[in-house]
C-alpha cells in the first residue's frame, strides 16, 4: 500500500478492522466498502494484529522515511564524538571536529554537529522575547538612568568568576563588584549598594537580557520603586555607557593581563577610587565625577 497523508485514513483502517473482526464484514465486502483491494484489508488486519490494537484504535500512518540512511556515521565514530565532548569539557563542535581530523577520522563538520544535537550535548539556545520596552528616559538628573552589566572572566578550569559593573549615566559615578557566581540576589545588592555609596536614589535600572537580570531582579527592584529597563534586541548602543566603563576597568585596572582573583578585590577598590575622584572626564567638562556630583546635589 503506497504511503498516505490522508488524516481520514486512520479511521477507515480501524472501521475496516472492525467490521472484518467483529463479523459484519467479509474482506471481499470491507474492501468494496471501503474501496481499496482485499490484499490491502487483509494487510491492515495484519498490521493491527503485530501492534496489538484492539477495538477504537486508530490504524496510524508511519513515517515512510528508512530506519537507516545509507551514509551515516559509523557508531565507533558517534562514540567518539562523545567520547571528545566529555573529554575536552564541552567544547564546541569545531574543536572536536580538528581533533577528529588530527586522529585520521573523516567527518564533516555539520555531521559531529548533528550528533552533538541527537545526543542532547548541546544547549538549545533560549529564544529572546520580543517586546516593548519602558521608553528611555533623559538623563538630566543623577539616578534619572543607571545601567548595569556583568564582565565574566573564565578560569583555566572552564569555571567562570564575574565583575558585577554599574554607572550612573548623569554623572559619571561608577561602582563595581566580584562575585563567584551570576545570582539575581547578587544583582539587587550590587544595585542597592551603589545606591548607598552614590547618595542618591535611582529611578530607573538598565541591563542586557541576562539571566542575572530577570523576573526576580526586577521583582526586588519594584519593591525598592526602582524601574528596570532592558536594553533593546539588537540595539548595542542601548548599554553604551556601561559598555564603555567596562573597557575602561579592563584596559586601565587589569591593563590587558587575566585578573588574579586574589587581589581583585583591593584592584577594584583602588581603580574605583581613582575612577570617581581623580580621572577626569571630557563629557564632564574636565571634571571628576565626585566634583560634578558636588555641584549637582547643592
Amino acid at each position: 500500500m503506497p504511503y498516505t497523508s490522508n488524516p481520514f485514513a486512520p479511521n477507515a483502517r480501524m472501521k475496516a478492522r472492525n467490521d472484518v473482526v467483529w463479523g459484519r464484514l467479509t474482506v471481499s465486502q470491507a474492501a468494496i466498502k471501503y474501496g481499496v483491494h482485499r490484499s490491502t484489508v487483509w494487510k491492515w488486519l495484519q498490521k493491527a494484529k503485530k501492534r496489538h490494537l484492539n477495538g477504537n484504535t486508530y490504524l496510524w500512518t508511519l513515517s515512510s522515511a528508512p530506519h537507516h540512511h545509507p551514509n551515516e556515521l559509523k557508531p565507533e565514530i558517534v562514540s567518539r564524538i562523545v567520547e571528545l565532548r566529555e573529554k575536552l569539557r564541552g567544547r564546541c563542535a569545531p574543536i572536536i571536529h580538528e581533533h577528529l581530523k588530527r586522529e585520521g577520522l573523516i567527518v564533516s563538520l555539520s555531521s559531529v554537529e548533528r550528533t552533538l544535537r541527537r545526543e542532547k550535548l548541546i544547549r538549545k539556545k533560549k529564544q529572546t522575547k520580543w517586546y516593548t520596552p519602558l521608553p528611555r528616559p533623559a538623563s538630566l538628573s543623577p539616578g534619572d538612568l543607571v545601567q548595569v552589566d556583568t564582565i565574566h572572566v573564565v578560569r583555566p578550569d572552564y569555571t567562570r568568576f564575574y565583575i558585577y559593573t554599574l554607572i550612573d549615566t548623569f554623572t559619571r559615578l561608577a561602582y563595581v563588584e566580584y562575585h563567584d557566581h551570576l545570582l539575581q540576589k547578587y544583582s539587587f545588592a550590587v544595585v542597592m549598594k551603589a545606591q548607598k555609596v552614590f547618595g542618591f536614589k535611582f529611578d530607573m535600572v538598565q541591563t542586557d537580557n541576562g539571566p542575572e537580570f530577570r523576573d526576580g531582579f526586577q521583582a526586588e527592584l519594584g519593591r525598592a520603586s526602582v524601574a528596570l529597563r532592558h536594553s533593546r534586541i539588537r540595539k548595542p548602543n542601548d548599554n553604551a555607557h556601561i559598555e564603555r566603563f567596562n573597557r575602561s576597568l579592563q584596559d586601565e585596572c587589569f591593563r590587558g593581563k587575566y585578573p588574579s582573583e586574589l587581589t581583585i578585590q583591593k584592584e577594584l577598590k583602588k581603580y574605583l577610587n581613582y575612577y570617581n575622584h581623580r580621572r577626569l572626564h571630557l563629557s564632564l567638562d574636565l571634571q571628576t565625577p565626585t566634583e560634578f556630583v558636588a555641584k549637582v546635589l547643592t
